[in-house]
């Protein structure tokens, strides 16, 4: 089974070209979700410390801090392709 492509912003899982974010030219990004990439650039210019903020209530589960899912959060982030500069 083929794993499906993983949002290089945010992780979110793009299981199908619906939750694609588009290119310049409206092709549909193999890299970025919708919610981080229309036409080319980002929806929001964050740093990785504001995305990881952002992120918290998505990756926070129902017993947990923010501080383990700000944890979770920035073992992933700095190896995705927008954050690892």
């Amino acid at each position: 089974m083929m794993e499906s492509l993983k949002c290089q912003s945010c992780f979110m899982e793009m299981s199908d070209d619906a939750k694609k974010g588009t290119e310049s030219a409206g092709l549909k990004s193999d890299d970025y979700c919708v919610y981080c990439f229309e036409n080319g650039e980002f929806t929001t210019p964050q740093t990785l410390a504001e995305a990881v903020e952002a992120n918290i209530p998505f990756w926070k589960g129902e017993d947990e801090s923010d501080d383990v899912a700000r944890e979770r959060i920035m073992a992933v982030f700095p190896k995705l392709k927008r954050w690892n500069v």
